[in-house]
């Protein structure tokens, strides 16, 4: 089971990785938009998953808080 824990802020490593998965994300999404245009399919959507994901992962404290208050929530229901 994953443990989830609220997360109040990020330190300085944590926000420098967000920043760079964003980055790393966009060249991703760049390079799918190009593959797109020459009509290479499954490389652009490979390109535009791992953008997906990259994405995702710059939101992560986000998401992680997320489920955490759904998670608390759930629980005063219960």
């Amino acid at each position: 089971m994953v443990r989830l824990a609220y997360k109040k802020s990020p330190s300085m490593g944590e926000a420098i990785s967000s920043v760079c998965f964003f980055g790393v994300g966009l060249v991703w999404l760049s390079y799918g938009f190009e593959y797109f245009a020459a009509a290479q399919f499954w490389s652009a959507s490979g390109m535009f998953i791992c953008a997906f994901f990259s994405f995702a992962a710059c939101i992560r404290y986000v998401i992680q808080n997320a489920l955490f208050k759904l998670k608390e929530s759930l629980n005063e229901h219960s």
